[in-house]
């Protein structure tokens, strides 16, 4: 899959990386930001420009986040805290810390869909809540898009000094990327099973 991508951005430019970002924001599994370190080792030869990737990809993200976040927009906050209610659980959130969970997206939830950006599959997912909670859409895309672009931009700068002389940069990226994810899968395990003890000891009265 990632050679057919590869060929698009190669005969489309930063184009190509902002459509491919786009049906990675729908499409999760499509793995789309493959490419984004080596259109940052093309940057070594002047083929692209980093800053103009990251802005590519960046606006590319933001745009196919936007499709899972107008669904949730026009399915309104009663209907996602009856979500909640019944599957928030695993999220750690208690039925009486519903409306307070969804208050506080309403109002701090752009920072909570900037810093998900550079995490597979959550920072699709954030987008949910957002709509759902009401958060405006102009303060949703200008989150989405600089967390993105941030990252973006860390990808292709990653690509640039590997090939402009720091190969040794490589070996790290995949285990740094899978410590970070599995401590926060850790964080996230921790948290659930310290809820799931305090409901129930609420439920015994003790």
């Amino acid at each position: 899959m990632t050679h057919w991508i590869t060929d698009i951005v190669q005969h489309l430019g930063y184009a190509g990386i902002f459509l491919m970002l786009v049906l990675a924001r729908v499409l999760p599994p499509v793995p789309a930001e493959t490419v984004i370190p080596l259109a940052g080792m093309g940057a070594v030869d002047g083929d692209f420009n980093l800053l103009l990737v990251a802005l590519a990809g960046g606006l590319g993200s933001a745009a196919g986040e936007l499709i899972w976040y107008l669904p949730a927009h026009l399915l309104g906050r009663e209907r996602f805290e009856a979500f909640l209610r019944r599957y928030g659980h695993w999220l750690t959130v208690r039925p009486e810390q519903v409306h307070q969970a969804t208050e506080w997206f309403a109002r701090r939830g752009g920072l909570a869909v900037m810093l998900c950006q550079p995490l597979p599959g959550l920072r699709t997912l954030i987008s949910i809540p957002a709509g759902a909670c009401g958060l405006r859409i102009p303060v949703f895309l200008a989150y989405a898009a600089t967390g993105s672009t941030l990252w973006v931009l860390v990808l292709a700068t990653t690509g640039y000094l590997v090939r402009s002389g720091f190969p040794w940069l490589a070996n790290y990226m995949v285990p740094g990327a899978l410590l970070l994810f599995a401590t926060l899968l850790l964080l996230y395990v921790v948290r659930l099973v310290k809820h799931r003890r305090g409901v129930r000891l609420s439920r015994s009265g003790g």
